[in-house]
């Protein structure tokens, strides 16, 4: 990694809390707006929708982001499917969000371990044996931060195996059941960490030589960007009605420093100033339920407004790169 990597991480971090604490300031009544605008989508996602049942999935909807983002699909009336590595933290999941909103028989766990793509690939399978004729929501909120090195079942480097690749698989096999909803949805979970990122080294993604915990996060972050801007691409020109857009979640309390047994000693106190999972699962439950996005594809948002991403992110060259990269990595392609 460049030198002065960690150093950006640790300023983008702080301007992250200042940021909230300055709109806590400014906006007294935040959390009570947050609570307000999460209804309102919901209410507004049930009364514009057609007949018959919505599906979604909500890979990681078993904590934090993920599983406001599910309790949210829920209550706007979709069947929900938490995908997510332990079943049984899954379904106490699912429990959680049955006695919250009283709502029972609307959501089921299912198995998905995004660092094995034949996991991922199994997951597919089971998932369309279930006889659903399409696929109205997919969250690829899932994802690991900051981690000793390791890599995935096939040899790529955790974080970015994980965070792109297994969601690159999960979504190009799934695109033939989003593509005959009325209109299939794509959510994926980016960060701000994008912005460290000149490039991606893909010469350093299947061993532990140049192994940056944050700067290979980093990576897999921008890789988000470039799979939604390449994906949107390849949808507009077979005029599919599928939208992908990605969010950025800000800084938010939740288990992503999990594997960080320092950070996790510092998030205590540093939850006066993170955001909750709520909070920063707006831009999600927004980008799935929110009317009026029908033909918003390909941004990147944070707080409910598409911003400018790293400028890398904009390049067609550094998109079709990732693309090439990850078909070679995995063997799927685009395929309607």
């Amino acid at each position: 990694m460049a030198p002065g990597t960690h150093r950006h991480h640790c300023r983008y971090g702080v301007m992250e809390c200042v940021l909230n604490v300055w709109q806590l300031i400014m906006q007294h009544d935040l959390k009570a707006q947050i609570k307000k605008s999460r209804q309102l989508w919901i209410d507004q996602s049930k009364a514009s929708a057609a007949s018959g049942q919505r599906i979604a999935i909500v890979t990681g909807g078993n904590t934090g982001l993920g599983f406001e983002t599910a309790k949210a699909l829920v209550e706007a009336g979709f069947t929900v499917y938490i995908a997510c590595r332990s079943v049984s933290k899954g379904q106490e999941a699912l429990e959680k969000i049955e006695a919250a909103t009283e709502l029972k028989g609307k959501m089921a766990v299912m198995p998905l371990d995004l660092s094995s793509q034949e996991s991922v690939k199994t997951f597919v399978r089971e998932f369309k044996s279930l006889g659903y004729q399409h696929l109205d929501v997919l969250v690829n909120n899932a994802g690991m931060m900051d981690i000793p090195f390791g890599l995935t079942k096939e040899g790529y480097e955790m974080q970015f195996g994980v965070n792109h690749l297994g969601h690159y698989i999960l979504t190009l096999e799934l695109l033939p059941l989003l593509n005959r909803a009325p209109q299939g949805r794509i959510v994926v979970l980016s960060s701000g960490a994008m912005y460290s990122s000149t490039d991606i080294r893909y010469d350093l993604l299947q061993s532990s030589k140049g192994y940056s915990r944050l700067g290979h996060y980093s990576y897999s972050k921008l890789a988000n960007l470039l799979f939604v801007k390449a994906l949107n691409r390849r949808l507009q020109r077979v005029q599919s009605r599928i939208t992908v857009n990605a969010c950025h979640p800000g800084a938010c309390s939740t288990e992503l420093f999990r594997h960080n047994p320092m950070m996790n000693v510092l998030m205590v106190p540093a939850q006066i100033v993170c955001r909750t999972p709520l909070w920063g699962a707006m831009s999600s439950i927004y980008l799935a339920l929110a009317p009026g996005l029908e033909n918003v594809s390909g941004e990147y948002f944070f707080d409910q407004i598409p911003r400018t991403p790293n400028p890398i992110a904009m390049d067609e060259k550094a998109q079709e790169l990732l693309w090439t990269k990850s078909v070679e990595f995995t063997g799927v392609d685009f395929k309607l």
